[in-house]
């Protein structure tokens, strides 16, 4: 069949299978490409992703200064003030309290379940690592990775105005942290999709 073409390029083209059409015309080629492609996402929403990955990597240490110390994973009484700081830190930010206030919920029992995991590990593997200082050093991390968060979020709801379900594949890959389902990240992202500013 091609032998009858070999003197027409034009008809050898239009004898190729259908999957070369988008070499005939490569205009067309890059536009379906640009328009398959997903969003991407803003740099404050790379970096908010980022920081709330972070914030759950340091509850491995968390757990391993209350295992050593003999303190419950559990302290209902700091979960309320720590969410009473974020949920204000939010509204200085010109965030709606009630807004995010699921979100920080959301966050402390996620971070409690990464804290659970850690300890049922060691039960068959003891903690090797130095064990570290928890009110000097990781809560002073927690809470400025706290107002971060809320500072890169305020940042993204200005520019954006919510927080779209077309992120939640972004916000999925940066989720690296140890010890955290699936489940926990949806959840976690889930709450985010509920934050809105003034």
């Amino acid at each position: 069949m091609l032998n009858n073409h070999r003197n027409n390029p034009t008809n050898l083209l239009s004898a190729l299978p259908m999957r070369n059409l988008l070499l005939r015309f490569p205009l067309l080629a890059s536009l379906i490409l640009l328009l398959w492609q997903p969003a991407a996402a803003q740099p404050e929403t790379i970096t908010a992703f980022q920081l709330i990955n972070e914030r759950l990597k340091h509850m491995e240490d968390v757990a391993m200064y209350k295992s050593v110390n003999g303190l419950p994973v559990e302290d209902l009484p700091r979960e309320e003030v720590v969410i009473e700081n974020a949920v204000l830190a939010a509204e200085s930010q010109g965030l709606i309290g009630d807004s995010i206030e699921n979100f920080f919920i959301t966050q402390i029992n996620v971070a409690k379940a990464i804290q659970y995991r850690s300890l049922a590990d060691w039960l068959s593997s003891p903690i090797s690592k130095p064990i570290p200082d928890l009110p000097n050093q990781i809560r002073p991390k927690l809470t400025e990775l706290g107002d971060e968060i809320v500072k890169e979020l305020a940042l993204l709801l200005s520019h954006e105005g919510r927080i779209g379900e077309s992120l939640r594949a972004s916000f999925q890959l940066h989720m690296s942290v140890n010890k955290i389902s699936a489940a926990e990240v949806d959840l976690l992202f889930d709450s985010l999709l509920l934050v809105r500013s003034e």
